[in-house]
């Protein structure tokens, strides 16, 4: 009998002591999603000069945060056989509100660098 009630306090406390992602978000944060068949060995956001590395093909890397972020930004690439860049078209002007974010990198005919913006849930 003891032992299920410290199973149900300890099962209780284990519960109400879990905290979603999104509980203590202060800031904007970006993870980069590698949609090509290559692997990432670097991934630079050129207007932070923030550094997301070793992606896998098909995988997602950790968030980053920032305090000011863009739906778009220029990016530089580093493959395990090239360089590539990608250059919005244009730049916003407004910054991302306080959330999760993915920029989604694919790339097209002739190494031609997409990048998708997503809102992550």
């Amino acid at each position: 009998m003891k032992r299920i009630f410290l199973l149900s306090i300890f099962s209780i406390v284990l519960l109400f002591s879990c905290t979603d992602r999104d509980d203590n978000v202060d800031m904007v944060n970006i993870r980069i999603q590698n949609s090509t068949k290559q692997f990432f060995s670097e991934v630079r956001i050129a207007q932070r000069d923030t550094v997301y590395v070793n992606i896998a093909a098909g995988d997602f890397s950790e968030y980053m945060e920032y305090e000011t972020a863009y739906q778009s930004s220029a990016l530089t690439i580093l493959t395990d056989s090239m360089s590539l860049n990608y250059f919005p078209l244009e730049i916003p002007s407004d910054s991302l509100p306080i959330g999760f974010y993915t920029y989604e990198i694919t790339l097209g005919e002739e190494n031609q660098v997409g990048l998708i913006f997503r809102i992550d849930e």
